[in-house]
């Protein structure tokens, strides 16, 4: 175990430590689970998401899906493949570039993905309350030297 240099956490630091985990995989599970309630994978919705979130200037590539899902690229194509069938994304071919090719959400894609977003983010404004308290304690007590 390396510890040089760093101070041993409290039993206070742990608890503040499992509350903020608690809370984002308590949110998590209600993501998976409202996915499947719709008949998606969590990961397909997670790809929605994504695709539909790319920051400005990021072009809606296998491999953006990749990087934002912290997938290898080939995980990535088995992914879109399957989305693909699903009637969820298309790919086309980059108008600038021809030999790119985009995933696009489909217009089925587009109506699941605000459905479930709209759910989650009904989700949010009742749990983000803790998810935000759990943080501010870490943020807190690492401003004040802990988790250093």
């Amino acid at each position: 175990m390396i510890t040089t240099g760093r101070k041993p956490l409290s039993a206070v630091e742990y608890q503040e430590l499992a509350e903020f985990r608690y809370q984002i995989r308590r949110f998590l599970q209600f993501s998976e689970a409202i996915a499947k309630a719709e008949g998606l994978e969590p990961q397909h919705h997670q790809a929605l998401l994504a695709l539909k979130g790319l920051p400005y200037g990021l072009e809606p590539t296998i491999g953006a899906v990749a990087e934002r899902l912290f997938l290898r690229h080939q995980s990535a194509v088995g992914l879109v493949d399957r989305m693909e069938r699903g009637g969820l994304v298309q790919r086309v071919a980059a108008k600038a570039d021809g030999r790119q090719v985009l995933v696009k959400l489909t217009p089925h894609g587009e109506e699941v993905l605000a459905h479930l977003s709209l759910t989650h983010r009904e989700e949010l404004e009742e749990t983000a309350p803790q998810l935000s308290k759990a943080l501010r304690a870490i943020i807190r007590r690492s401003a004040q030297g802990g988790l250093a």
